[in-house]
């Protein structure tokens, strides 16, 4: 789809073609990156099954707010998992291997050549070893998420650090709460909710959650707070790091208006893995 030219913004070359509901992008060459993508899972799901079965039902029972507590974790739990999947297996804006500047530029020499992918590089576009592409837009290359965080897919990645920081929050909260609920009755570190004995596996379980809550709590918030500051600034990690692209100033609502970020346009739901039009 055409985007629509903005007076206010010079056009700049088109991101790759939305792919196909046959195609399916997913980097397998990354070994490390597909363990780290499966770690991701298990330590989701961990939190769940300690949450619903270790620490809500011994302490509160089967009572209505127990079962309000447990379904909204699995939900921001759900809503990270989505988001993380279509971070993976979205493309993050990889040049294609016919893209010629012939129809923008006049001059095919103006536009740098990438050696690795022997084609035409555009502007603001790097290329990835471990995708072996140029990506438009590049952030950074996840391991996480086993892809690049790029110009289609950093909303995605965005909703995932930030479900995933609300998650840590949310279980240190209800795990915090739980020891003040010991503390004040002191029979509940021994006993469960109907009186049974508390077994040691399930205080191992909960410490576990805590330490895997604080760490990836203040991993993923630095994330969040360093890819909206990427947003905001129009500026991508890889170019404040190569310090070779200078964002026009102007503000967010502008760059929004102008085409620039549209993960953050208001056209779009912003806090569901729902693929902005490009």
């Amino acid at each position: 789809r055409q985007a629509s030219l903005c007076l206010c913004c010079p056009p700049g070359p088109p991101l790759s073609p939305p792919m196909s509901g046959s195609e399916l992008w997913c980097v397998h060459s990354d070994p490390c990156g597909i363990c780290c993508a499966g770690v991701t899972y298990i330590l989701l799901f961990f939190a769940d099954w300690v949450v619903c079965t270790h620490l809500l039902p011994p302490w509160l029972g089967l009572s209505t707010g127990s079962c309000v507590l447990g379904l909204a974790f699995l939900l921001i739990s759900a809503l990270a998992v989505a988001s993380h999947l279509r971070t993976m297996l979205t493309d993050p804006g990889a040049v294609p291997h016919e893209y010629t500047p012939s129809a923008l530029l006049h001059d095919e020499k103006a536009l740098p050549m990438c050696s690795r992918c022997n084609g035409f590089k555009p502007p603001r576009a790097h290329h990835c070893s471990q995708c072996d592409r140029c990506i438009m837009k590049m952030d950074h290359h996840c391991p996480w998420v086993n892809n690049c965080v790029g110009a289609n897919n950093q909303k995605h990645f965005v909703l995932f650090v930030g479900y995933t920081a609300l998650l840590s929050g949310y279980a240190m909260v209800l795990l915090v709460l739980r020891l003040m609920a010991t503390l004040n009755e002191p029979r509940l570190f021994l006993t469960t909710h109907s009186h049974g004995p508390q077994e040691p596996l399930s205080m191992l379980y909960m410490f576990l959650l805590l330490f895997e809550a604080l760490l990836f709590g203040l991993f993923t918030s630095a994330m969040f707070c360093e890819q909206l500051s990427s947003i905001l600034t129009d500026q991508t990690g890889i170019e404040r790091l190569k310090n070779d692209y200078a964002p026009p100033r102007r503000s967010a609502v502008q760059s929004s208006r102008c085409g620039r970020s549209p993960q953050i346009s208001p056209k779009i739901s912003p806090s569901l893995p729902i693929s902005p039009h490009l």
